[in-house]
């Protein structure tokens, strides 16, 4: 079922106000050996950098938000 601008509309305003992107840059060589490392793991390159920030912050719980 798609996402009707409402719901769009309703999610964007939320990060807005309680989320923050992160980033980095790396050589482009880098980046795909890390975006590989993530495949292998079964995951995203995402979700990889999510789960080793919120560990070094002690908040690594397992929940999405």
């Amino acid at each position: 079922m798609a996402v009707s601008n409402a719901q769009k509309k309703s999610r964007d305003k939320w990060d807005k106000a309680n989320m923050s992107v992160l980033g980095c840059k790396v050589r482009k060589e880098q980046a795909e050996k890390f975006k590989q490392y993530a495949t292998e793991q079964g995951k995203t390159a995402n979700a990889v950098l999510k789960d080793y920030v919120l560990e070094k912050i002690g908040e690594k719980d397992g929940t999405d938000e």
